[in-house]
């Protein structure tokens, strides 16, 4: 299948990019030009920033000269003796610490010279090889051999008489010169200052910013040659960090936000133009069928073929019109999926509800529902029969598949209205009945062919089930065949237990097999039965017990004067139980028809002596409203039906998954009125759990009812057990008597031997330290937390309490106060733990020899 392509939106994208490249042109060439304008203007600033540095370097050595003239105008005026010069000097000069000059050396003319001991802070090399490059009045640069960089200045030394005393040299260290570097960078602020002494080709003075040590910001520099006092040819040169992009971009912005303005607004307004002027015009063509539209040049010949095309199909369905309606059929088409299509007059009137339908499965019956698949996936030959009560009508429908203008298979279901032709098929059986000895003969034909069905069945089958399913048909035989008892009073909900539990007791089936829907006060209902009303009643429980399908429902309730029951099966194929159904509705003068779902409706004539066995409202006030029941699940199948059973009885149910659950949560509930436990293979568990419960409570008639889904061989007389399928009234009556006895108290238990009572802790570390302290016959009480120790402590004051999470230390207090006898035992410290609380702990994770041997710490 080709890929189709959208012209709007390819439009879209080509003008989408047009429009994104053009802004990248604008942008980049305002980038370019600003960049240039800014990166011309830095130039010009930096050559102004060159002369400020050059003009600071000359004060610099200024001062220094300053300071010269003032040390040698000192030796001359004061006629220090020889020796004594530097030591008079540094002692009434404060100016030799505060001006440019690093350190003198003073050279005599009768060969003394004085050093200034500030020199061999910079070198320690021979002045004596350097004073010879000195020129008078003027700044020359040396090195020494310990390469230290200086600059050397030479003036003489004159007396009053003008006479030369000797000569005078001061030096200035070009290394590290923390003071001449800042002062030439912070003049300008620029980043970096470099000198150069381009005769004898090196590097004298280096300094660069410490706010700036990122080598990878550019940068602008500018060198130029330095016009001062010193000697020789220098060049200084000066860098400054370029921020010419950010700057562009400051600029430029408003500019760019404009533009992109603009071009997005230009986009807008020729995307909305090509949609009126291009667009709209071939939707209204494609789309509007029922107005007319103007002609365009472009689009002519689409819009004549679509006219074409559109009469076209509107004579063929005209035609098609003419042909569904004359050939006195409903007819139905749908798609692949059983989506409705199309529908004619007569369908419409057979099924008002598919107006509001969105498949056939959504208003066709269930028996016809897997016909449809069938046609679906491609089979030929499909039919059903549909009686439409409502309008008196039988219909003959044929399915037939088909193949869509897409390729794909549809339905066509073409229905015959065959009610004439039923109504005189059923008039000529009338006509010729069969003799009684017909009769027999076909009853032998369906046991022959219900028995050939039980030899077909799979070898997974049990005996046990094959064995009761014959007994139990048997019994309906014989009782079939058995002239009618006299009638006895007996109340619904009674039979339908004893006829379930007798089923499941033959079967082996379990109690979820079937769920009995009937309302309480109906099962309270006092009836005149006799054996076929209670063999009815044990067929009905096979047919659902037995079926096969999603849901297996027997439901009951009452209307006038007759009990109506609905029961889903799937033996409408075996013939020998629709012989039993007829033959006990004619002897009982019922009525039973077969439903769309495939159920069956047995509609039974009833007696009712006298009002019901209870009162219903009596019966809550004074059995199960309001009573706490504890539901323990277990491995039962379907624990959400007693749950929903139990609140509709109007008791207040305590859901538990397990024993373990129930033992280690519901420390916390003061009482239980009655406990339910089930079952379905873990017959052990159930009866451990009843066993501990009586230990621990010191008494074996506890309210306790267990709920298995198979019927047990021994009964326990301890406990009270839910016999039959489980529903409104079997659940009813097993509480009433359990809820004679006294309720259990979980935070309860009898002096027999020291108690722990473990508090806190996650569901793991519970089921870890329940199964340990199981194994270790310690009795245990699981509270979530202190709260409710007040409860429990009077039963227990001498009990070892086991905290397994920190606790507040005000309860803990209060607690030892109350009970002076309790131990206390952390797992874990915490802040401000009190003393009276033992630290034994056990790191994570908690396994059973680490709770083995804190078991044998606290027990011994």
């Amino acid at each position: 299948m080709a890929v189709s392509i959208s012209l709007k939106d390819r439009l879209k994208q080509t003008l989408l990019l047009m429009t994104a490249s053009l802004m990248i042109i604008i942008v980049l060439g305002v980038l370019y030009f600003t960049s240039t304008y800014d990166r011309s203007s830095a130039q010009q600033a930096l050559q102004l920033k060159h002369q400020i540095v050059e003009q600071t370097l000359a004060s610099y050595l200024v001062r220094a000269e300053s300071e010269m003239r003032f040390i040698v105008q000192d030796l001359t005026v004061r006629d220090y003796e020889v020796g004594q010069a530097l030591d008079l000097l540094f002692s009434h000069h404060d100016i030799l610490f505060s001006g440019g000059l690093d350190f003198f050396y003073i050279d005599w003319r009768d060969d003394f010279h004085a050093m200034d001991p500030r020199a061999r802070l910079f070198t320690q090399a021979d002045f004596h090889p350097l004073l010879a490059k000195g020129q008078i009045s003027r700044w020359v640069s040396v090195v020494t051999k310990d390469d230290a960089i200086l600059l050397m200045y030479k003036k003489k030394i004159l007396s009053s008489e003008m006479e030369n005393l000797g000569f005078l040299y001061g030096f200035i260290s070009l290394n590290d010169n923390l003071t001449l570097g800042n002062e030439l960078l912070s003049s300008a602020q620029v980043t970096a200052v470099r000198l150069f002494d381009e005769l004898n080709n090196r590097l004298l003075l280096e300094e660069a910013s410490s706010d700036n040590n990122d080598p990878s910001v550019p940068t602008l520099s500018y060198a130029f040659q330095l016009d001062s006092a010193l000697q020789g040819a220098f060049r200084l040169e000066i860098e400054q960090a370029e921020n010419i992009l950010s700057d562009s971009l400051r600029v430029a912005l408003p500019l760019l936000l404009f533009v992109a303005v603009s071009l997005l607004g230009f986009y807008w307004l020729v995307n909305i133009y090509i949609k009126k002027l291009l667009f709209v015009p071939l939707e209204q063509t494609i789309y509007r069928r029922e107005e007319p539209l103007p002609l365009f040049d472009e689009l002519q010949p689409i819009q004549e073929q679509t006219s074409h095309y559109r009469a076209a199909i509107k004579a063929k369905d005209d035609q098609f019109s003419l042909l569904s309606e004359s050939v006195h059929s409903a007819i139905i088409f749908s798609n692949e999926v059983a989506e409705l299509q199309v529908l004619n007059m007569e369908a419409k009137e057979i099924f008002p509800e598919a107006e509001r339908s969105r498949t056939l499965f959504d208003f066709l019956p269930i028996s016809c529902h897997q016909i449809i698949q069938e046609a679906l996936k491609g089979a030929v030959g499909r039919s059903f029969e549909l009686t439409i009560d409502r309008l008196g009508r039988i219909y003959q429908w044929q399915a037939f598949s088909y193949h869509n203008e897409l390729g794909y298979r549809g339905i066509l279901l073409v229905g015959r209205n065959v009610t004439q032709e039923t109504s005189l098929k059923w008039q000529l059986d009338q006509l010729q009945p069969l003799s009684s000895a017909m009769e027999k003969k076909v009853d032998a034909q369906a046991l022959q062919q219900e028995l050939v069905y039980l030899t077909q069945l799979p070898s997974t089958i049990k005996t046990q089930q094959f064995q009761g399913w014959l007994s139990l048909t048997l019994s309906i035989l014989e009782d079939i065949g058995r002239p009618d008892d006299t009638a006895r009073e007996v109340i619904l909900g009674e039979a339908l237990m004893t006829e379930s539990a007798k089923v499941m007791e033959a079967m082996g089936v379990e109690a979820n097999r079937a769920l009995l829907d009937i309302a309480l006060p109906v099962s309270l209902k006092v009836l005149e039965v006799d054996n076929k009303v209670m063999a009815l009643l044990r067929l009905l429980f096979m047919m659902v017990m037995s079926n096969d399908m999603a849901e297996r429902r027997l439901s009951l309730q009452m209307k006038g004067n007759e009990l109506e029951l609905v029961a889903m099966h799937d033996m409408s194929a075996r013939d020998l139980f629709i012989w039993m159904i007829k033959t006990l509705a004619n002897h009982l003068g019922a009525q039973y028809k077969i439903l769309r779902n495939n159920a069956l409706q047995f509609n039974l004539p009833v007696v009712c002596p006298g009002q019901d066995q209870t009162p219903m409202s009596s019966l809550e006030e004074q059995a199960t409203t309001g009573k706490l029941v504890a539901w323990i699940a277990n491995d039962y199948p379907n624990s959400g039906l007693i749950h929903t059973a139990l609140v509709r009885l109007g008791c207040k149910v305590k859901d538990f998954v397990s024993a373990d659950s129930f033992f280690t949560q519901s420390t916390t509930i003061v009482k239980f009125d009655a406990i339910l436990i089930g079952c379905d293979q873990d017959r052990e568990g159930q009866h451990k759990m009843t066993k501990a419960l009586q230990v621990k409570h010191d008494r074996n008639n506890l309210p306790i009812v267990w709920v298995n889904s198979t019927p047990l061989q021994t009964l326990d007389e301890q406990v009270f057990h839910l016999f039959g399928c489980p529903f409104d009234y079997s659940l009813y009556q097993v509480l009433a008597q359990a809820l004679q006895r006294d309720g259990i108290m979980p935070a309860y238990h009898p002096e027999q031997g020291q108690s722990w009572i473990m508090v806190g802790g996650s569901r793991v570390t519970k089921a870890i330290w329940y199964s340990e302290l199981e194994a270790q016959q310690v009795t245990t009480q699981w509270l979530a937390d202190l709260s409710s120790f007040d409860l429990v402590l009077p039963y227990h004051s001498d009990a070892v309490i086991v905290l397994l999470e920190p606790q507040p230390n005000a309860l803990l207090m209060q607690l030892q106060n109350r009970f002076p006898d309790v131990r206390l035992f952390a797992i874990q410290g915490w802040q401000d733990k009190p003393d009276t609380v033992a630290l034994y702990k056990i790191p994570s994770p908690h396994s059973g020899e680490k709770i083995k041997q804190f078991v044998r710490h606290v027990v011994l």
